[in-house]
């Protein structure tokens, strides 16, 4: 197990959020495309830019479910490496909190009941032998 996989969901988060802000930004300029319907013949330009924007949304929301579903399987994928890889009960629940849960390491204390400072130590340990048995895996490979 590698940091870069570790790290994984945490960037999935993030993806999703630029995702959602730019659903945002579309539903809102969608929002505020009055429609001509007066009888008259317009330029396609107003046409043109409602199904720009249309379109634009439509992909958008697809782009999301996508990101959705690949968050779902990572989280999934990622906690049963974690119970697998690692042996320590604590280690265990501290990657699955952090990592999978995105939570911070402060709320990761609250609730292990630890401290903050004891919670850094684990966590550097933990990365510690992560990187070492990665190491060893490669050089056995």
């Amino acid at each position: 197990m590698t940091e870069q996989e570790l790290n994984r969901v945490r960037e999935l988060k993030k993806r999703i959020h630029d995702v959602e802000s730019r659903l945002q930004s579309l539903q809102t300029a969608a929002e505020n495309l009055v429609p001509i319907l007066d009888g008259l013949p317009h330029s396609n330009e107003a046409k043109s830019r409602v199904e720009k924007i249309t379109l634009s949304l439509v992909e958008t929301e697809h782009e999301l479910d996508n990101l959705r579903g690949q968050l779902i399987l990572t989280k999934t994928e990622l906690a049963e490496k974690i119970l697998r890889e690692v042996e320590d009960a604590t280690y265990q629940t501290l990657l699955v909190l952090r990592y999978v849960e995105c939570l911070s390491f402060k709320e990761t204390a609250r609730r292990m009941h630890f401290t903050l400072r004891h919670i850094f130590r684990l966590h550097d340990k933990i990365l510690e032998n992560v990187i070492c048995l990665h190491i060893a895996a490669q050089n056995i490979s």
